[in-house]
């Protein structure tokens, strides 16, 4: 019951502003107040970035808050203390008390409108500001059940854009930003400036950001900002660095591996590198204004994610000489044993299934650099389920190339475009032929499936599929999700 009236909050949709969630919280006593937060945004990466900082300050002893979205399988992903999911118990409790708190104050809200009214007893009240969307709503559990539990840190990834979101109440102990792409259009804007400024809202006066973002148009609006707020602007490739040899547990067979993502900076050079050789699979080294790590390895697939672990190591190195105590092992450890499920997840090997919630043409060009460079398989067969509000072309363009099949599917969710809605946009994109190192000598035209239900579509690809072959399902995290589900669960 408590969970189907959080869900009932989604008529309200997602509405921009700050007062309902302010006006929440200050009945409940501002618990955002007593924490201590970092707080992430960005495009792309904000989850896993979220994960590893987590992770590490768990494995450095300390009581950690991770508040992320959204979930997978269960609404109890969202709200962690270190690594232990919200219980059933406690959502319904927090549900219970902070409904009658937010109903406390409408009615005190309706009795003071009367009175500033007098003339008119009857007539209507402005609904807004008070009924809470479900994001601000479950934004405010956290931040309640993180101040009742005393946690000593409470990682907080924002929801969508940054200067809006509901999670940016309080004063953050350091801000991240780790990548800017276009996404949210309707909401952020189409150009690279305004998305940025939305994101960057999140800087506080006198704060510290960190940030990977290296595009240029990005980087002035960052920089700016932080002129403007007098805070403090760490930058990748400037103030931290990071050395990343390119790795997978499923190399191409025989095949000449691309260069590191990110270049070596002659500042992290000197006797890193052929460190880094010994290092063996996963390794690679930072340096930032005070840490020099060599031979760390990573518990996350894909070399996009060196730029997230870069901001995680300069924010930790911040925490350090703020006097908190972040040894050496804690870092590696961390690192070696953070889980991020459904973001570049392996679920089976002979076939290769890997699950992904690529939802955005960002997030798909770093898939297809991990499908092109990172594996190993003979045929592709691609388990698709997108958002209708989200750039289908963008996505389809960048990933189906590289398919033998693509499925089409639909999640359980109105939000889910329809697969006569996808098979349009697959169809204008005219693609005839697969990359030739995937099927070799195969010129045939790509086949195309359309399945309603993801089950049945993992399903298909799976009997259709050999154990040298991979299946990919992305698109959506609704899609993975209910993937994941189904897979895990061992229902075929």
């Amino acid at each position: 019951d408590g969970l189907q009236y959080l869900y009932n909050l989604e008529k309200y949709g997602m509405r921009f502003g700050l007062k309902r969630i302010k006006t929440l919280l200050k009945s409940l006593g501002n618990p955002q107040d007593k924490l201590s937060v970092i707080h992430i945004a960005g495009t792309n990466g904000k989850g896993s970035t979220s994960a590893m900082i987590a992770s590490v300050l768990a494995k450095a002893g300390y009581k950690v808050g991770l508040y992320t979205s959204p979930h997978l399988a269960r609404f109890n992903e969202r709200i962690r203390i270190s690594g232990k999911e919200i219980t059933d118990k406690k959502i319904v409790e927090l549900v219970a008390r902070i409904r009658q708190r937010n109903g406390e104050t409408e009615r005190r809200r309706k009795r003071e409108m009367t009175k500033q009214n007098p003339r008119f007893p009857d007539s209507p009240i402005p609904r807004f500001p008070i009924a809470p969307t479900f994001f601000e709503f479950t934004t405010a559990m956290a931040f309640l059940y993180f101040a009742e539990e005393k946690v000593d840190f409470a990682v907080i990834e924002v929801g969508l854009g940054g200067r809006l979101d509901a999670t940016n109440v309080g004063r953050p102990i350091v801000s991240i930003i780790t990548n800017i792409s276009k996404d949210h259009e309707a909401m952020l804007g189409s150009r690279m400036e305004d998305i940025t400024f939305e994101k960057a809202g999140i800087i506080k006066k006198s704060g510290i950001l960190i940030s990977a973002e290296t595009k240029t148009a990005a980087l002035k609006v960052l920089t700016k900002e932080c002129k403007k707020k007098k805070a403090i602007f760490y930058r990748l490739n400037r103030d931290f660095f990071v050395e990343n040899p390119p790795v997978s547990p499923f190399p191409k067979g025989g095949a000449k591996q691309p260069p590191p993502l990110i270049p070596p900076s002659p500042l992290c050079q000197r006797g890193v590198r052929g460190d880094l050789k010994k290092g063996g699979k996963g390794g690679f080294a930072f340096k930032g204004r005070r840490w020099l790590y060599r031979n760390l390895t990573l518990n996350l697939l894909g070399r996009h994610q060196y730029f997230n672990v870069a901001c995680v190591l300069a924010t930790l190195e911040i925490l350090q000489g703020k006097g908190f105590c972040i040894p050496e092992s804690a870092v590696r450890n961390g690192l070696k044993e953070v889980s991020w499920p459904g973001r570049l997840e392996i679920v089976s090997e002979k076939p290769i299934i890997i699950l992904d919630c690529a939802h955005n043409p960002a997030g798909a060009e770093v898939l297809k650099d991990v499908l092109e460079n990172e594996f190993d398989y003979k045929k592709l067969f691609l388990v698709l389920g997108i958002m209708a509000d989200k750039d289908m072309k963008g996505i389809l363009s960048r990933l189906a190339p590289l398919a033998h099949t693509v499925i089409l599917t639909r999640p359980k969710t109105e939000r889910a475009a329809s697969l006569d809605a996808l098979y349009k946009e697959i169809m204008e994109l005219r693609i005839t032929t697969p990359l030739p190192p995937l099927i070799r000598g195969n010129n045939r035209k790509l086949k195309i499936m359309l399945i309603e239900d993801i089950a049945d579509a993992c399903g298909t690809a799976i009997s259709m599929s050999n154990s040298n072959d991979m299946i990919c399902i992305t698109g959506s995290v609704f899609t993975v999700g209910e993937a994941r589900n189904f897979l895990l669960k061992g229902e075929r």
